[in-house]
């Protein structure tokens, strides 16, 4: 069996600012994407003294089970990536800087600018994911959460190994329309 090295990396970006930008080391080896679709009883349902069926298999009231779709819902997407400062790669030097790959994750997910009058950069950033021409469509989304765990040290205790788990939810539009 014959592997090659993959030419199209996972890169999740920053559409509010281009310079925001973080390419897998290792392409993940999973990528999962979830889709809710909200439905509930009607209310109608819940009120006393509605005929129930007592044949048939189902228990519920003679005209079946009502449900009402409550409005759709964006994907979410959970991916892991792995940042090895062991490992040899493209970088200059040769080796990934994994403080610097955690680093811009953070940026990505933390608030643009706190102390800015405008609301829209009162916000973390509006990313988008993308995997090869022809693979997944992109991914408009902002990061729902971000968890690091740091797996080895140098001897002088920096992080040289690190797995972030990134969740994202989609989201074509973040910005605060104007009234």
């Amino acid at each position: 069996m014959s592997f090659e090295r993959a030419t199209a990396k996972l890169t999740l970006g920053s559409l509010d600012d281009k310079s925001v930008t973080v390419s897998a080391q290792y392409n993940p080896k999973e990528l999962q994407v979830d889709q809710s679709v909200p439905w509930k009883k009607p209310d109608s349902a819940n009120k006393t003294g509605t005929q129930q069926s007592t044949t048939g298999g189902g228990g519920g009231a003679e005209e079946g089970i009502a449900l009402e779709f409550t409005g759709a819902e964006g994907r979410t997407m959970s991916i892991e990536l792995l940042f090895d400062g062991h490992e040899k790669s493209a970088a200059p030097g040769g080796f990934v800087d994994v403080a610097t790959e955690v680093g811009k994750l953070e940026t990505l997910a933390s608030v643009r600018d706190p102390k800015s009058t405008d609301e829209n950069m009162r916000r973390p950033h509006h990313c988008v994911i993308s995997w090869g021409a022809r693979g997944l469509p992109k991914f408009q989304c902002v990061i729902e959460s971000l968890s690091t765990k740091y797996t080895m040290f140098s001897t002088d205790g920096q992080p040289t190994r690190a797995t972030c788990t990134v969740k994202l939810k989609e989201a074509t539009s973040v910005d605060k329309k104007k009234a």
